[in-house]
């Protein structure tokens, strides 16, 4: 498992942010504490890429098409440091100011996540319909549609194959509550 800090703003910008972004950041979170930040490229919609120029050695990836996940990752302590969340704008704005190791604390959840609000954002993600996701699963079109609008529980053997059609861990999709408090305890 990763480590996650984030800067000690974070949490001050998240109570900004539009719904839909936050829940994203959360679930970005999960993914990088479980399999680490390769596992962003298996989602095209993060848009995963390194920076270049001044902000060489940070890598960015995108919550929607307006915000940015800034972070850069330190292998040697396996951590990765949330250096901001932020409008498209940081290419224009120049190298941000250096961030000191103290400025960060551990990553904490900021906002609560469902089980259909997980299964349907990988799937945006992956850029699938709910019929793809529906073929690759084995699982009714319907009953994913059922599942993401919260209308019914998902149980261990759905959990189960959805995280092997999305290549992630299973407690990703069935505890997505827990996985935010695993990733504080771990910081």
């Amino acid at each position: 498992m990763w480590q996650i800090l984030e800067h000690r703003d974070i949490g001050k910008t998240c109570r900004k942010l539009p719904e839909d972004v936050v829940r994203k950041y959360e679930l970005w979170k999960d993914i990088v504490f479980r399999h680490g930040p390769g596992k962003l490229k298996e989602f095209p919609g993060f848009h995963d890429e390194k920076l270049k120029g001044d902000r060489s050695g940070q890598r960015s990836s995108r919550l929607n098409a307006q915000y940015r996940i800034i972070y850069r990752v330190e292998r040697e302590i396996v951590t990765v440091f949330v250096l901001e969340i932020t409008p498209h704008k940081y290419q224009e704005e120049g190298a941000m100011r250096s961030k000191d190791k103290n400025e960060f604390i551990p990553a904490k959840p900021h906002i609560k996540i469902t089980t259909g609000e997980v299964i349907r954002t990988l799937r945006e993600l992956k850029g699938w319909t709910q019929a793809e996701l529906a073929r690759r699963t084995g699982i009714n079109a319907t009953n994913i549609s059922l599942l993401e609008n919260g209308k019914v529980e998902i149980g261990k053997k759905r959990a189960e194959q959805m995280a092997k059609a999305f290549a992630v861990h299973p407690a990703i999709i069935m505890f997505p509550e827990c996985e935010g408090n695993a990733i504080k305890k771990v910081a």
